[in-house]
C-alpha cells in the first residue's frame, strides 16, 4: 500500500537494540495540525458572534476560532492557546468576548477575538452556555447542573450550581434579580435573587424544548425536537405553539428586529419568518448536514454554521444561501507523496494533486473512475491509481494527468504497490490480485490462495512483497508474487480484518486493522507482535517516518501517536469530526493526514 522510492536500510540488531531502550517511550511533544482542505477548516461551527458590523467570530470543535471583518466574505483562524471544544461564545462589545467548552473551559478575548487567554474557572465540567451583561458580570451553564457566575470579568467565578445534575443548555437574565436556565427534556429553572438560588418552573411545556431565544423584552421563542416552537409576549408566563411546517430538531434561532427571524436545524433545514414567528417557511439551505448556529447583519447578510466545518452565507435576507467553506468534499482514502509533489485520491474518482509540498492543493479528475481506493508511485512522476471495478489508472507525468489501462471487471481492487524494475502488484476482493511487471501498462490477473477480501499490499524489497486482508489473512511472497505463503497468526487469539501494511525496509514493518489491532515485525512479516493501543475502533492506516516514530489513523478523527517502532501507541485529542482513512509520514515532525469530508490536515510537532 506504500511505496518507499528510497527507503533506508537498517540492521536488524541495530532497531532490536532501541527497540528494547526505547520500549517505554511513550511522550508526546506539541503538535501543530493545519487545515489545508476544506478551509477554513472541517471541525464542527458552534458559535457565532458579531461583535460589531462586519465583523464576526465563529467557535467550535478541537478549539478552533475563525474571524471575520467583511462579513463572512474571507476567514482566518485566530489563536485560541488550546485544542479543547468550545460549544458557545458572547461578546459584550467589539472588543470583549467569552467562549465557552469542554474541560470546564472559558477563554477570553480583549481584542476582538483575534487572541483568547483560558480563566480559572475551578471545574471540569463542560460548560455549554455563556451570556455576559456588562464587561464584568456574566453567567454560565453546562453539565451536572452547572452554573457560574463572575462579577470580575471572568477573573474569578463563583459556583451557583443547581442542586439536580441537570445538562443546562441556555441561560439568560431579565434584570439583575430575574434569571432563566434552561435544560434538555423541557427543564427551565428560574431564579429571582441574581442566581443566590435557583427553582424549577412547571410550564407544562410540550415536546421537547432545546433552545430559548429572547427577541425583546416581553417576546421569547423556544425550539426544539420535531420541530417544536413555542412562543410567550409576556415574559414566559404563558406559552403558545407555532406551527413550523418540519418534524426535525431546530436547534438555534435569530431575529433581526421584531418580525424577520430564523430557525436552524438538523438536515441542513432553515425556516424564515417575516411576521414576528407567527408563520414560518423552509428555504433550500443547499446541505443536509446538521447546522448549529445562525446570525443575521442589521442589512441582511446572514451567517449559518454548522458540523464538519460547514459555513453558509446570505446576501439577500436568508431566501438564498452559498457555501463559504472552500473545496472539494469527497472522502479521501489515501495519501502518498514523492518529493514535493503530493496525491490524494479517493470518492467519485478525484484526486487532489500539490506541486509545492502541500501548501496548495487542485483537483484532478481521472476519467472512467468511480472510486479510487489507493495511489502508488515508482517516482515523481510514473504512477498507478487504483479502484472499483478493476480500475487501473496510470500517469506518466506527475499525476497532472491519466489514462485507463483497465476497468470493467466485476472486482473492486482495494490496494497497490509499487515495487522496483517496473514490477508492482494490486490486490483487491474475494482474493484477486493483479501483476504488472512494465510499469503498469500490461496486467496479469491471478489469484491468491484464499479468496478473502484482501486489503492492502507493501513491497518490502529484494523481490519480497507482503498482502493482508480479513479475517487475519496474511501472504508473504519473495518471488515478486509468483509463490505466496501463509502468515501463521493463530497467536493473536482473535480475527481481524486488517486495513493497511506498510514496510520501511526489507525487515521493518506494520499492519493496522479492526478491534485497535496494530502489529509490528522486524524480520520480514515472517513473525509479528501486537502494539498496545487501549482501542477497540478499526484502525485504517499506519505509516512510519523511520523505525521508531509513526502514526495511526481511525474512525472519529482519532490519531495514534508511538514512538517506541509500535510497541506502544498514544492517543492524540481528536482532530476531526470525522473518520481519518490514511496517514504519510515525511518525517518524525510531520505527518499528512486525509480522510472523510475532503479532509487533508498537515501535522507539525514543535
Amino acid at each position: 500500500m506504500r511505496d518507499r522510492i528510497a527507503p533506508a536500510l537498517v540492521r536488524r540488531s541495530a532497531w532490536m537494540t532501541l527497540s528494547l531502550l526505547l520500549l517505554l517511550s511513550t511522550s508526546v511533544t506539541a503538535q501543530q495540525w493545519t487545515w489545508k482542505n476544506p478551509l477554513p477548516h472541517g471541525v464542527t461551527n458552534n458559535s457565532i458572534q458579531r461583535p460589531e458590523g462586519d465583523h464576526i467570530v465563529i467557535v467550535g470543535d478541537q478549539g478552533r476560532i475563525i474571524r471575520s471583518t467583511d462579513d463572512g466574505v474571507t476567514w482566518e483562524l485566530t489563536e485560541s492557546n488550546t485544542t479543547i471544544s468550545f460549544h458557545d461564545q458572547s461578546f459584550w462589545d467589539s472588543e470583549y468576548g467569552w467562549a465557552c467548552g469542554e474541560d470546564g473551559i472559558i477563554s477570553r478575548s480583549t481584542d476582538g477575538g483575534k487572541t483568547w487567554h483560558r480563566q480559572n474557572t475551578g471545574t471540569t465540567k463542560r460548560v455549554y452556555a455563556i451570556n455576559f451583561f456588562s464587561r464584568e458580570v456574566g453567567w454560565a451553564c453546562g453539565v451536572g447542573g452547572l452554573i457560574l457566575y463572575t462579577s470580575d470579568g471572568g477573573e474569578t467565578w463563583i459556583d451557583r450550581s443547581y442542586s439536580e445534575p441537570f445538562f443546562l443548555r441556555s441561560i439568560y437574565f431579565d434584570d439583575d434579580k430575574r434569571g432563566w436556565a434552561m435544560g434538555w427534556n423541557g427543564l427551565i429553572l428560574e431564579t429571582t435573587n441574581g442566581g443566590a438560588s435557583w427553582g424549577k418552573k412547571d410550564f407544562n411545556l410540550p415536546g421537547n424544548p432545546e433552545y430559548i431565544y429572547y427577541v425583546n423584552d416581553k417576546v421569547r421563542f423556544i425550539c426544539g425536537g420535531n420541530g417544536l416552537m413555542l412562543k410567550t409576549t409576556n415574559r414566559g408566563d404563558k406559552w403558545r405553539m407555532i406551527e413550523t411546517g418540519t418534524g426535525v430538531t431546530l436547534i438555534s434561532m435569530y431575529f433581526v428586529g421584531d418580525r424577520n427571524g430564523w430557525a436552524i436545524g438538523k438536515g441542513g433545514v432553515i425556516i424564515k419568518t417575516t411576521d414576528a414567528g407567527e408563520t414560518w417557511t423552509k428555504v433550500p439551505s443547499g446541505t443536509t448536514k446538521d447546522l448549529m448556529d445562525v446570525s443575521f447583519s442589521d442589512y441582511g447578510t446572514g451567517i449559518v454554521l454548522g458540523i464538519e466545518g460547514t459555513l453558509l452565507r446570505s446576501e439577500d435576507w436568508g431566501d438564498t444561501w452559498k457555501s463559504v467553506s472552500k473545496g472539494p468534499r469527497s472522502s479521501y482514502y489515501q495519501i502518498e507523496f514523492a518529493g514535493n509533489t503530493g496525491w490524494a485520491v479517493g470518492h467519485e474518482g478525484s484526486i487532489q494533486r500539490t506541486a509545492d509540498g502541500g501548501d496548495t492543493w487542485t483537483v484532478v479528475p481521472v476519467s472512467d473512475a468511480i472510486e479510487l481506493n489507493d495511489i502508488a508511485m515508482f517516482d515523481e512522476n510514473t504512477g498507478l491509481a487504483v479502484g472499483f471495478g478493476g480500475f487501473i489508472a496510470r500517469t506518466k507525468d506527475g499525476g497532472l494527468s491519466w489514462y485507463t489501462v483497465q476497468q470493467g471487471k466485476n472486482f473492486n481492487i482495494n490496494s497497490v504497490d509499487a515495487g522496483e524494475g517496473g514490477v508492482a502488484i494490486a490486490v483487491g476482493n474475494e482474493g484477486h490480485a493483479w501483476q504488472t511487471g512494465d510499469g503498469g501498462e500490461t496486467w496479469t490477473s491471478f489469484m491468491m490462495p484464499e479468496q478473502v477480501r484482501m486489503q492492502a499490499v507493501a513491497y518490502l524489497g529484494e523481490g519480497c512483497w507482503l498482502a493482508v486482508g480479513d479475517q487475519s489473512t496474511m501472504y508473504r511472497s519473495g518471488d515478486n508474487g509468483i509463490t505466496w505463503e501463509k502468515i501463521d497468526l493463530t497467536s493473536l487469539g482473535e480475527k481481524i480484518d486488517f486495513l493497511s501494511t506498510m514496510f520501511i525496509n526489507n525487515n521493518i514493518g506494520w499492519v493496522s486493522g479492526t478491534r485497535g489491532a496494530i502489529l509490528f515485525t522486524d524480520d520480514g512479516g515472517r513473525t509479528w507482535g501486537k502494539g498496545r493501543t487501549n482501542l477497540f475502533l478499526p484502525m485504517a492506516d499506519v505509516d512510519f517516518s523511520d523505525e521508531l516514530n509513526g502514526m495511526a489513523v481511525g474512525p472519529e478523527g482519532t490519531v495514534l501517536l508511538s514512538n517506541n517502532g509500535g510497541r506502544t501507541w498514544t492517543k492524540l485529542d481528536r482532530v476531526a469530526d470525522v473518520g481519518l482513512l490514511s496517514v504519510k509520514a515525511m518525517a518524525k515532525k510531520l505527518q499528512w493526514v486525509v480522510g472523510h469530508n475532503g479532509s487533508i490536515l498537515r501535522c507539525d510537532w514543535e
